[in-house]
């Protein structure tokens, strides 16, 4: 029978099942009882987390989670996890048409997605690495057996994003890359780390780029007592005009950056290309092992990784079925 998942003995056997199950292809990190609990359970001011199970006597045979953000008009499918010897019994879909009546009821929703928007984040496994993890799964992995049960269950395709890896102990910056940055001082660029005593011009560059993500982390990374986290910003005469960062190395040995953008008056200069290569050889300077990083498939910005040498690891599709 279908019930809430909400006791702490079934989310440790789901627990257990979570990390039973999520192998093959696409490796999620394991996570103890208590990150099990935090990550799909507990519910917080802005999000309301939603789980299902079903179970034969007290076990556990298969969950399904959920969550809704506040303010938005949808319902986010986490993950569906069924014993492998319980498969193939119309366990999952029962799972799934539970979960999505229980988002329902829960909020007036419009629809129910698979998307990187989902703001519970699960970190995943790059194949054939050392370990090497991305911090979010920005939908479901095309290759498995999941993708396919959404698709029978009404999901459709809305955007394929593309996972890229790329370790970093061999990376250098290539001749031609090289020859742009030298090339910049003819139109009174350059490419360097911020300085706030030196440059200009961030909140102009951010209001243009329109992005209020990188806006906050951006501007508030700047202005921290302590300098903040290294940026990388292009600038024309001191005034800012491109940047990527902010650069930190993550536990796992991953090069953090949370974004890369060029101001619409200058993208006629290649600067996309030498930030994304400076930030590369940046990171590897203070430590990092390796990138990980995602993008839309039909994403100019694939171009510049690719050139700088990064391989597609992972396609992802985001997915949505509407409420009729």
């Amino acid at each position: 029978m279908i019930e809430p998942l909400i006791l702490r003995k079934d989310a440790a056997q789901a627990a257990a099942l979570f990390a039973r199950t999520t192998g093959g292809e696409t490796v999620y990190r394991p996570l103890s009882e208590e990150e099990f609990y935090q990550t799909f359970i507990r519910s917080t001011d802005t999000v309301t987390k939603i789980n299902v199970c079903e179970k034969e006597g007290d076990t556990v045979l298969g969950f399904a989670s959920g969550c809704i953000n506040a303010g938005k008009a949808v319902g986010y499918i986490t993950m569906i996890v069924v014993d492998r010897a319980h498969r193939r019994d119309g366990l999952g879909t029962r799972l799934l048409a539970a979960l999505e009546t229980a988002l329902h009821k829960a909020a007036p929703i419009q629809s129910y997605e698979i998307t990187f928007f989902n703001p519970v984040n699960l970190t995943w496994i790059v194949p054939g690495t050392p370990g090497h993890d991305h911090p979010n799964a920005p939908g479901i992995d095309v290759a498995s057996d999941g993708y396919l049960f959404f698709k029978n269950n009404g999901y459709l395709d809305t955007v394929y994003q593309n996972s890229f890896y790329q370790p970093l102990a061999g990376f250098a910056i290539k001749p031609k890359i090289q020859a742009r940055i030298d090339g910049l001082r003819e139109h009174d660029l350059a490419v360097g780390y911020y300085d706030k005593e030196r440059h200009f011009g961030m909140e102009e560059l951010f209001d243009d780029l329109g992005s209020e993500l990188w806006k906050t982390e951006i501007l508030g990374n700047i202005a921290r007592e302590d300098g903040g986290d290294p940026v990388i910003i292009a600038h024309h005469n001191g005034k800012a005009v491109g940047f990527t960062g902010p650069i930190h190395v993550q536990e796992s040995g991953r090069g953090y950056f949370a974004g890369i953008g060029i101001h619409s008056d200058y993208r006629a200069y290649g600067l996309g290309s030498v930030l994304f290569s400076v930030l590369c050889r940046s990171l590897k300077e203070i430590g990092a092992s390796y990138m990980t990083l995602f993008t839309g498939e039909t994403n100019p910005a694939r171009y510049i990784y690719q050139s700088a040498g990064f391989k597609i690891v992972k396609t992802w599709a985001d997915m949505e079925k509407k409420i009729k």
